[in-house]
């Protein structure tokens, strides 16, 4: 492989590296992101580092700051907010989309997830940082699958970026903060009229489900609805 390969590759790995430790709050909200400190951190040269950076600046995941570097995007009011009503407009389109065209390998995903997250549900400890990785992955599977056959790859792969912008306002306090006594109730809903191919239900019911995010963070977050 020629060295700008290798260096590609190499810039790839350390975005899902910071990515995943922006999301989780380990690098916390508005904390500049300082090369050498990075080089140390993640154990690569300052080369695919850079690269990385640009990438996730790209994403929205990073803040580039012209000649002051970079830093961590903080976390706003309205910010969530402008993540929730985008992703409000976009999914129900995405989920009506899959619907009409999701076979029986869409439904299978839909149902064999939905399995794995009510199982999280099962064991949950919201405070444990393991088990919050966990449920995020099987709560992130089970999206990606509502929206997986929707034949509108920008669309779909959109709504899944918005997703993971969504989950950062979660991982940052360090909990989750869910309704227990609904959260396997509402899911299975989800996947129940989805595979019913119950268009209008489904988009009125993911549509409210992506509320709900905003609705427990905005108080914890910053003390207001």
């Amino acid at each position: 492989m020629a060295d700008g390969g290798l260096a590609s590759t190499a810039a790839e790995a350390v975005a899902h590296r910071l990515r995943q430790d922006i999301v989780a709050g380990d690098l916390a909200p508005a904390a500049k992101l300082r090369l050498k400190d990075l080089v140390e951190r993640y154990g690569i040269g300052t080369t695919p580092l850079r690269e990385a950076l640009s990438r996730l600046v790209a994403e929205g995941f990073v803040h580039g700051e012209g000649q002051k570097g970079f830093s961590v995007p903080p976390v706003t009011r309205a910010h969530l907010l402008d993540i929730t009503r985008t992703r409000q407009m976009l999914e129900p389109e995405a989920l009506r989309l899959a619907i009409q065209a999701g076979d029986a390998a869409w439904e299978d995903e839909i149902v064999a997830s939905l399995s794995l997250l009510k199982r999280e549900i099962e064991r949950r400890d919201p405070a444990n940082p393991a088990w919050q990785d966990s449920y995020e992955a099987r709560h992130h599977r089970f999206h990606r699958a509502l929206i997986a056959a929707c034949p509108l790859r920008s669309l779909a792969g959109f709504c899944d970026e918005l997703y993971v912008q969504m989950t950062r306002y979660r991982r940052v306090m360090k909990t989750v903060l869910v309704d227990w006594n609904r959260a396997a109730p509402v899911h299975q809903q989800l996947a129940d009229l989805a595979v019913a191919r119950q268009e209008a239900a489904a988009m009125a019911a993911i549509h409210a489900h992506i509320g709900t995010t905003a609705d427990h963070v905005l108080p914890a977050l910053f003390g207001e609805p």
